[in-house]
């Protein structure tokens, strides 16, 4: 698949990204270094672990390439990323962060999949009530 990304790393800064059991084990098992969660991830008010930001932006982010030191065993998220759930709206959507969304999904059928498959992660992987 061709990469759609900019490489502008606007959607790791201040990033909020929430992490699954899943996430943070494929974090801790891959990482080079024996990094421990603390390092990376906090326990935020709604008891999930959450990315750390440092300097305004995700941790594992090389600001000055723009790259992500963990792309290969990136949170589930970063890899929904731009599509974002808006539990408000009870819809799927484009974050408006990323300077190229009209680029991902040209396909409408793919991101009706794709969109489902962000749907059950929330619901299972993270048990957020979703309407």
């Amino acid at each position: 698949m061709k990469n759609r990304c900019k490489d502008c790393g606007k959607c790791c800064l201040e990033t909020e990204m929430i992490l699954s059991q899943n996430d943070i084990n494929s974090i801790t098992h891959n990482h080079q270094s024996n990094i421990k969660v603390k390092e990376f991830a906090f326990m935020n008010n709604s008891k999930q672990y959450q990315l750390k930001n440092k300097k305004g932006h995700c941790v594992f982010l090389e600001s000055s390439l723009k790259i992500c030191t963990i792309y290969q065993y990136r949170p589930q998220g970063c890899k929904f990323y731009p599509l974002i759930f808006d539990l408000n709206r009870n819809i799927c959507k484009f974050d408006e962060d990323c300077p190229r969304t009209i680029l991902f999904y040209k396909n409408k059928e793919k991101l009706r999949t794709t969109c489902k498959k962000l749907k059950r992660y929330l619901k299972i992987e993270l048990a957020i009530k979703i309407k």
